[in-house]
């Protein structure tokens, strides 16, 4: 039934075969079939860092210097700076130095004075201010005072679906009474509550304490959506397991008033490969430690060329993690994750009568981060560096014989995977982005574990799956230009290699290097989005499903 209501929407898969069909019998002779493993890599989803809403906001209470006429004149023989701790007298002297020896109107000397909170503004500490007290002149020496602003109270102001002893929990966790207000330290307890499922719009607001050069912090936080996901129709699927895709994702936020998220992912092909995953995580701590358990389950049905052969499977997955922000600012940000997971492997060829099974144990640790900086008019960069270490079991005497004699996956094994990233804005409307993409092994993999360089997250005049292997790299660059509000156009060239053993166990090619250039163009209005890309190719024709050039790819989908 599923098969045939996708068959009727599979318009975005006829568009991406309308350049012209290539007769494709002979490829279920010389490419070798997708299993669970590979099933299960290429609808994996990734734990990364919640990242929610709009950056919370802080407001800073306006200043007022005390009443004396500007216009008043004085000699300044010398100055006596006090009450700086941050940053030492030569170094604020020296920005108002000038002014000694000279008569100054009272006016001229608070500009000059101003040099030094802008000075500590410059620096982040935002509410430090520095003024001409109140005082007597006595032969010339005046007097400045620093108030650097110290934090005497932290409270919040809760609207959101987040029980308010825990937002507070969130606030003292930070230990920040007492300390000296810069906006690196409160932009992390701010960004910690706008994290949180079920938390809307942060923002903070610093109002005069009750001690001189003191403030309080109130932190206003909204609703945030109780039920939030998209749905999504594309042809980003495998040939054999189905190309046009129908998939969709669903998280309740915060249901037991903790920050706490249920999410649920699903994703059905026109091959009637069905995938889905349930997760729960919460917070642990105060500090924006967070935890949870997912389990996901995927079934195949080969079709197309490999039809015949009657191959079915399935891959089942339980795992735990946990996601810690080591650095959580507005500009810079460091996560730690840590993922064990359990995986159950089952392919069956029904026409030959065989079934492997295979299971594994992988245990992975991550580090994410990003950062914003104003290089060449400014650009976003992140980076992601993963190891993993895992034990590949194979249950079926047989396929464990023919393991043993050629790739030999069974067994412990580690590898590592690296990312990095950068968006160069280039004038309003144009933009550059770079990407990089790698992964290292010391041993053959079995094909949950491989790297593919195909697809549309790949180069893309290459179907899904093409260009698979232990070790690898991929380098993606993308021109972009934002057309109007909504609708943003680019051209991109792509390319890598993989070496498709690590060890080489029989004869033949053990490398594949791709590259291709196109276009795309990608729209958005309210809540429906969609995209569709053309690339093509110069180098070799795809080998693992019909080569079609250009090869066109498209979505369309609905965020809630």
């Amino acid at each position: 039934m599923s098969r045939h209501i996708l068959r009727r929407v599979s318009c975005l898969s006829l568009l991406a075969t309308a350049f012209g069909l290539i007769p494709a019998s002979a490829f279920a002779q010389t490419v070798s079939p997708p299993d669970a493993g590979q099933t299960l890599r290429e609808n994996r989803f990734p734990v990364e860092p919640l990242r929610r809403g709009t950056a919370p906001s802080l407001t800073v209470p306006d200043e007022t210097d005390p009443g004396s006429d500007p216009s008043q004149r004085l000699m300044v023989s010398t100055l006596r700076i006090e009450g700086n701790t941050r940053f030492t007298t030569q170094a604020l002297m020296a920005l108002v130095g000038d002014v000694q020896g000279k008569e100054q109107s009272l006016g001229e000397l608070r500009v000059a004075v101003r040099r030094i909170t802008d000075y500590y503004r410059a620096q982040g500490y935002v509410v430090a201010r520095a003024y001409i007290p109140a005082q007597t002149i006595d032969d010339g020496l005046v007097i400045i005072r620093v108030l650097e602003g110290r934090l005497s109270s932290l409270t919040v102001d809760n609207h959101s679906k987040v029980r308010d002893s825990y937002l507070q929990a969130v606030l003292d966790a930070q230990k920040l009474n007492g300390e000296v207000i810069l906006s690196s330290t409160t932009d992390r307890p701010l960004l910690l509550l706008a994290d949180l499922p079920g938390v809307g719009k942060v923002a903070g607001k610093l109002k005069p304490g009750a001690g001189v050069g003191t403030s309080d912090l109130v932190v206003t936080t909204g609703a945030g959506k109780l039920f939030e996901g998209n749905v999504s129709l594309d042809n980003y699927g495998n040939r054999y397991t189905g190309d046009t895709r129908l998939s969709g994702q669903v998280a309740v936020n915060s249901p037991l008033n903790i920050g706490d998220r249920l999410s649920a992912q699903a994703t059905l092909t026109n091959e009637d490969m069905i995938y889905g995953r349930l997760a729960y995580d919460l917070p642990m701590g105060a500090n924006g430690l967070r935890i949870g358990a997912a389990l996901s389950n995927s079934s195949y049905e080969l079709g197309r060329e490999f039809a015949t052969l009657d191959a079915t499977g399935t891959a089942r997955t339980t795992g735990l993690y946990a996601l810690y922000p080591v650095v959580r600012g507005l500009n810079h940000n460091i996560w730690l994750s840590a993922n064990l997971e359990s995986r159950d492997l089952e392919d069956e060829i029904a026409s030959v009568k065989v079934i492997t099974g295979k299971s594994s144990a992988v245990a992975t640790v991550s580090a994410y981060g990003d950062l914003t900086d104003a290089f060449w008019g400014g650009g976003y960069n992140s980076w992601s560096l993963s190891y993993a270490s895992g034990e590949l079991n194979i249950h079926s005497a047989s396929a464990r014989a023919t393991d043993r004699l050629g790739a030999k996956t069974a067994g412990a094994y580690t590898k590592v995977a690296f990312t990095a990233s950068r968006l160069q804005a280039i004038t309003k409307k144009t933009s550059l982005s770079l990407s990089l993409n790698t992964q290292a092994t010391s041993k053959n993999l079995d094909s949950s574990e491989k790297f593919t360089i195909g697809g549309i997250y790949g180069v893309r005049a290459y179907p899904q799956g093409e260009g698979s292997g232990d070790t690898g790299w991929l380098i993606n660059t993308e021109l972009r230009h934002n057309v109007r509000d909504g609708l943003q156009v680019s051209g991109f060239y792509d390319a890598g290699r993989v070496q498709i053993s690590r060890n080489l166990y029989a004869p033949g090619r053990n490398a594949q290097s791709l590259d291709s250039y196109g276009v795309s163009a990608a729209a958005q209005r309210g809540h429906v989005n969609a995209r569709v890309t053309m690339a093509f190719h110069n180098g070799d024709k795809a080998t693992t499903a019909p080569d079609y050039n250009p090869r066109l790819w498209a979505s369309l989908g609905y965020s809630f």
